[in-house]
Parts: C-alpha cells; structure tokens; sequence
C-alpha cells in the first residue's frame, strides 16, 4: 500500500472522530472537559508499548515531554468547546488552519525558518481559506461569533503541542540515540495527555462536572456512562489512533510535505459525512445544504489545500 492511499484512509478515519466528536458531544456528553477528561484518560492504553523499548529517561526530558502532552489535552478542551457551538465542517477546518498558521510562526521564532514568498502566498491562502470556509456569506455576528475563540485558542495550542512533539522525537533521538525513537516520543508525550487530563481537576467547575458524569444517579449522567456511549467513545479512539499510525507511516514512505498536502481532504470527509448525518440527525449537525454552502466550503478547503503546499515548502 503507498503512502497516497495510506493518507486517504487516515484523513477519512480522522474525519470520522470529527463526526463523532460532534454526535457524543451533542448527544450523550455535552461537557467538552467531561470528553477531554474521557479522552486522557483512555491514553493510558499506551502502558502496554512499556515492553516494546520503553527507556527510563531524565526528570527534565520527561517534564517537557509531559508538557506538551498537558498543552494537547487543553487544546482538545477548547477544540471540543468550539464544536459544541458550531457547526462541525466549519470548525474542523478552521482549527486546522489556524494550527498550520500558529506551527509556521513557531517554526520561525525558534527554528529560524526563512519566509519565502511561497510562505507568504500560502499564508494569504490559508487565511483567506479559513475565513470562506467558517463564515457565512453575506456576513452576520452570530455567523462571525459562534465558537470563533475558542477555534482560535485551539488551534494556537495544537499547533504548540504538535511543534513540541515534534522537538521531543528530536530531543530523544540526540540524548538517547536513535533507537525506538518512536516509541518513546510516543509514550512520554502521552503520560502528558494523562496527566492533563488530570490537570483539569485543578478547574473548579470542570471538576464537579467530571465528578457528576462518573458518580451521579441521574439520567443524563448515566447516559454518559451507557454502553452505547463507551461503545461509540472507544470507536472513535480506535479511529483517532488508527490514524496517527497511518499518517506517520505515511510521513515514512513519503516525506511530511507531500502528506501535509493531503490533509485538506480531510475537510471533504468531514463535510460529505455531516452533510448526511446532518440528514437524519439535523438537531445534532445543523448542516446547511444549499448549493451556494457546499460552493463555498469546496473553494475554501481548495485554498486551505494549496495554502499548505505552500506554507510547507
């Protein structure tokens, strides 16, 4: 299997947790820490890699990797809360293009990365991409409002996140050499989901919601805790890392720039599934249908696509 269809699955896998994002947020857990909390805690399936080249490393390595790991969880926290407001083929996409913009500047500030014109060409596109494809036109507040900050604050911090881990590959490999790099990378950086997933506890109000949805009698809590839901919430894990395996395979046999080019199809996934699900489920995806909504999210995710390209070279 080549790394063009590798992607394509991941991205169609990714687009799926998206969809489901939206259903169990909507649905069965409406509290976007209560899910974020679920979530970290799931990471712990990550344990089991500790026979397959797990090394003990330095207090100071596991800290950072810990911290990057804590910085995703909250990402995911305000990913979630976008979501819950707007429509999810609008936020997907503009979480998306905010963390590739955010990842670019980072890249310059402390990589020393070089802004060429393609940069520039491709920033203006991903800008004006993320704008169509989250905005309704002709414009109103509520259309600019809903969720607008919180994409924002989550992209900002995937983009640190997903910068870090990235650092914490590179870190490891020149401490500790290049054997399992992977793996370890992998696993410290999820003790950080854990233990983010904790950190929530120290936020007042999120951890009386936590505590409600595992202890309390009441229905809607109890449907938080039904097997439909967990059914549906470990799915969605499964799909989610299903496809960072996949991605990074793909990134192996095909480089990260060609690969990143792709993610925009991701945004056509997400589209297509909840523009059907929007069908049977119009209470939970609010779709708009209309010829002029699909026109416009189509051009949109296009310029997102070649502004990627270009950002990357």
């Amino acid at each position: 299997m080549n790394w063009i269809t590798l992607s394509l699955i991941a991205y169609l896998l990714l687009a799926v947790c998206f969809i489901l994002d939206k259903f169990l947020l909507k649905k069965s857990i409406p509290k976007p820490a209560v899910y974020a909390f679920y979530m970290a805690i799931l990471s712990s399936g990550v344990l089991f890699l500790i026979p397959f080249g797990v090394k003990w490393v330095t207090f100071s390595f596991f800290v950072r990797a810990a911290f990057f790991g804590i910085i995703f969880i909250w990402a995911l926290v305000y990913f979630y809360k976008a979501v819950k407001k707007n429509e999810i083929s609008k936020v997907a996409p503009l979480v998306g293009t905010v963390t590739q913009i955010a990842t670019f500047f980072l890249a310059v500030a402390f990589l020393n990365q070089d802004i060429t014109q393609s940069n520039l060409i491709g920033l203006s596109l991903l800008l004006v991409g993320g704008f169509l494809v989250s905005f309704d036109l002709p414009l109103n507040y509520k259309s600019i409002s809903r969720g607008l900050s919180h994409s924002i604050e989550s992209g900002i911090l995937f983009a640190i996140s997903y910068s870090g881990f990235e650092y914490i590959y590179k870190e490891f490999e020149l401490l500790f050499g290049d054997e399992n790099v992977f793996i370890n990378g992998f696993f410290w950086t999820r003790i950080g989901l854990i233990l983010g997933g904790f950190s929530l506890l120290l936020v007042s109000s999120y951890r009386k919601a936590i505590k409600k949805s595992i202890f309390s009698k009441k229905k809607k809590h109890k449907e938080s805790r039904s097997l439909k839901t967990l059914s549906l919430f470990l799915l969605n894990k499964i799909s989610g890392g299903s496809s960072s395996i996949l991605i990074n395979s793909a990134i192996f046999m095909g480089g990260a720039v060609f690969v990143q080019a792709l993610s925009s199809v991701q945004f056509v996934f997400v589209l297509v599934l909840a523009t059907f699900m929007a069908i049977k489920n119009p209470d939970i995806f609010e779709e708009k249908l209309y010829f002029w909504d699909w026109a416009q999210k189509i051009l949109a995710i296009g310029l997102i696509g070649g502004g990627i390209v270009l950002v990357s070279l």
